[in-house]
């Protein structure tokens, strides 16, 4: 199955060009960051105003940035010593992107779809009362940044409490069912010039 995504860029100076996409290079163009930056970019930007408006690091930016310069879809200009003031422009007036996946392919994604689900259902059920009113449930979303070590202890003594509580076939067969999906990954990278900022 096949589906066409288009982007038109009508300030460019090449806004009579149309690059099509039916290749590889379509992959690289899936990703939704990269996607967004597409969608924002108007007749150009720098690195600096594409980071400050999607609210991610400008060393972020600047490789998903040079992945897209690499499929042609954009110019990179790499003027000047500080590449937070490198400029982002369309290669084209509008971009068509052939997408094309195998019946029931998904894209990876680092929580499946089906638990994204799970969690969704019980969060609703918990607020209508479906597990009476003794139940436990926490959400939490945290960023920090973390040396490798740092990250390494967490993950080390996350998995020593899933295994205590979590134990496959000895938990308490009269209590609620509960469930835990827990991801710790890579979200940003360090800003460009900065050596010591902490969020």
């Amino acid at each position: 199955m096949s589906t066409w995504r288009e982007l038109t860029f009508p300030d460019n100076s090449l806004k009579d060009a149309v690059l099509v996409i039916e290749d590889d290079r379509a992959n690289v163009l899936a990703d939704p960051l990269r996607w967004r930056i597409l969608e924002i970019l108007g007749d150009g930007k720098s690195v600096a105003e594409i980071s400050q408006m999607l609210d991610v690091t400008d060393a972020r930016v600047l490789y998903h940035l040079q992945r897209l310069a690499q499929t042609g879809v954009v110019h990179l200009e790499e003027e000047g010593a500080d590449p937070q003031e490198w400029r982002c422009l369309p290669a084209a007036g509008a971009i068509r992107v052939r997408e094309t996946r195998a019946t029931g392919e998904q894209i990876a994604e680092a929580m499946p779809t089906d638990v994204v689900s799970q969690f969704n259902q019980a969060s609703r059920e918990a607020a209508e009362g479906l597990y009476g009113s003794t139940f436990q449930m926490s959400v939490n979303h945290n960023r920090a940044r973390l040396s490798e070590d740092q990250a390494a202890e967490f993950g080390r003594r996350l998995l020593a409490l899933i295994e205590e509580y979590f134990p496959p076939g000895k938990g308490d067969r009269s209590g609620i069912k509960y469930g835990f999906y827990g991801i710790i990954t890579p979200i940003d990278l360090h800003p460009l010039g900065d050596s010591a900022t902490e969020e």
